[in-house]
């Protein structure tokens, strides 16, 4: 009796946990850079039109130096980009370790490290340029540190 009552409990746990993960949708991406100046006023915007890539590179292109333009991606109707503003708390970058969607929040999992291309004292977060490799909707990110 005791070890029947045992199975059902554990599988009742079991059964739990994965309904908590059932909606859970890992998004494919491609870290595109970090700029360590604003590219946006609000804590992310999706990009979906060309018009709007082109405001944004305008702002990259006038912050870059050198002969060498950065080349404009193309949107596509399979992909889309992200730009969001990092959380920093004790480095002056973070590296991305994972994207999901989950009930229209796009949860980022970030790992903080010091970006040598970035001065030791430098604090301010990047705004990140992110491609994802599918087209999402969401209304909020939240920031998962490692």
């Amino acid at each position: 009796m005791k070890y029947t009552l045992l199975l059902l409990v554990f599988s009742f746990i079991g059964c739990t946990s994965q309904a908590l993960n059932s909606g859970k949708t890992p998004i494919a991406f491609e870290d595109v850079y970090h700029y360590p100046y604003q590219l946006i006023s609000e804590k992310f915007e999706i990009i979906e039109t060309h018009e709007r890539m082109d405001e944004v590179f305008s702002i990259i292109h006038k912050n870059s130096v050198g002969n060498r333009l950065a080349p404009i991606p193309g949107i596509t109707d399979t992909e889309s980009y992200l730009i969001f503003k990092s959380v920093l708390k004790n480095s002056n970058d973070v590296e991305i370790e994972e994207m999901y969607l989950q009930n229209d929040i796009l949860y980022i999992k970030v790992r903080e490290f010091e970006n040598p291309q970035l001065a030791n004292t430098y604090r301010v977060a990047p705004d990140i340029l992110v491609k994802l490799l599918k087209k999402v909707s969401i209304k909020t990110i939240i920031f998962i540190n490692l």
